[in-house]
């Protein structure tokens, strides 16, 4: 069966019941009643297309195994589990849709649904179930990313180098993209240009470097207060390489750790701020097989943990 749906399986992580009832950890705040939900999304058949080292399969149960291991801050939500939707092979398109059919389903009956995946091929099928949940509500894409991943869809197929391509195509005259520390060393020449022609609103890693996270503030803003809904989709390898081994395509500069978590905290806040809802987002490209001291699922963990406080 090249696609399926695996039951979720909770990692059981650190006890320290001598410290008390508020000595928890984020896998003993699991309940199937929660209105919070995550989903992975195992499938490494789009970075595999598009030439990348191969293991973001694997980056699901990676990034459990970090995350569900995390402290409980004061007043967590509980949350719930809904497994992995599974791509054995090159099926990518079936894995898509089932994604997609999954995250609308969640959508319909959570408050929030977050998805750890999987290459970014994952944010084609995340984007088609908010689309389907929400189908009369703008929506507006911030990614986190050193790449733009707006490539044409070649011989091959649709790959992690093509979603936001296929997702303008679902709604060209809809497509509001801002992609958050973009690499220029990294993207060639034809994405900048079709990111121009398409709108697509670009802050750099070096302004913020030189800046730091108020530097993606004003676009952040200015999103949030002109749609109904934003979908955030956060790309691991926008990290430094030594923060981030474990990716298909690691940074050689990146984007500080601190820097990036700034900007979720921020895109929460501008989310309340302008009553804009947050219903979705994702986390992707991280390859355990690359990892070096579970460095780089701990880094998304964390960015995860931060999005749901």
């Amino acid at each position: 069966m090249p696609v399926y749906h695996r039951k979720a399986t909770i990692p059981e992580g650190r006890f320290d019941p001598e410290d008390g009832t508020l000595a928890v950890r984020l896998f003993q705040a699991v309940e199937p009643s929660s209105s919070r939900a995550i989903l992975g999304f195992a499938c490494e058949a789009g970075v595999q297309r598009n030439k990348g080292r191969i293991g973001a399969k694997e980056g699901p149960t990676a990034i459990r195994g970090a995350f569900y291991n995390l402290p409980c801050p004061r007043g967590f939500e509980p949350i719930k589990d809904l497994g992995d939707i599974v791509v054995d092979g090159d099926d990518l398109e079936a894995g898509q849709r089932a994604l997609g059919a999954t995250v609308k389903e969640s959508l319909t009956t959570n408050s929030k649904t977050i998805v750890f995946g999987g290459g970014h091929e994952t944010a084609f099928g995340s984007y088609m179930g908010l689309r389907e949940a929400f189908p009369a509500k703008s929506i507006g894409i911030i990614n986190l990313d050193a790449h733009l991943d707006l490539r044409n869809v070649g011989d091959a197929g649709a790959s992690s180098g093509t979603p936001f391509n296929q997702i303008r195509g679902l709604d060209p005259e809809n497509f509001d993209y801002l992609c958050i520390g973009v690499a220029r060393e990294s993207n060639t020449q034809a994405l900048f240009e079709r990111a121009e022609e398409w709108g697509v609103r670009i802050i750099f890693d070096s302004e913020l470097i030189k800046g730091g996270s108020p530097a993606a503030f004003k676009e952040i803003d200015a999103m949030a207060s002109r749609v109904d809904i934003i979908y955030l989709s956060i790309d691991i390898d926008l990290l430094p390489h030594y923060q981030a081994p474990g990716v298909s395509a690691p940074a050689i500069r990146g984007v500080a750790f601190s820097t990036v978590e700034e900007i979720v905290a921020y895109i929460n806040s501008a989310c309340i701020q302008h009553s804009t809802n947050m219903p979705l987002a994702d986390f992707v490209e991280v390859s355990p097989p690359y990892d070096v001291n579970n460095m780089t699922a701990k880094s998304a963990a964390i960015l995860a943990r931060r999005l749901l406080s």
